[in-house]
């Protein structure tokens, strides 16, 4: 019986890499620290080092994008307490 090609399900999310799910481990691992250093910042993690920083996701993704990384673990590192 021949194969039925079948389209890709647009629906679900893509999924997580292996290295996406470890550089979001380091990050939650080193969260307290990671408020020092990078307060209220948003940062780009890749092989559990911090690749780009700044307070605007959307240029921290450029960045990313820019060194080439597929699917880049970007947080918001926020100290304190925040209402949205």
């Amino acid at each position: 019986m021949p194969k039925v090609k079948t389209k890709p399900d647009k629906t679900r999310p893509p999924r997580l890499s292996r290295q996406y799910l470890r550089d979001q481990q380091w990050v939650f691992d080193r969260e307290s620290e990671l408020e020092e250093k990078y307060p209220n910042e948003w940062i780009v993690v890749h092989n559990g080092e911090v690749l780009a920083t700044g307070d605007k996701a959307f240029d921290i993704w450029r960045r990313a994008d820019e060194l080439g990384l597929g699917q880049p673990f970007l947080f918001l590192v926020e100290k304190g307490i925040h209402v949205y």
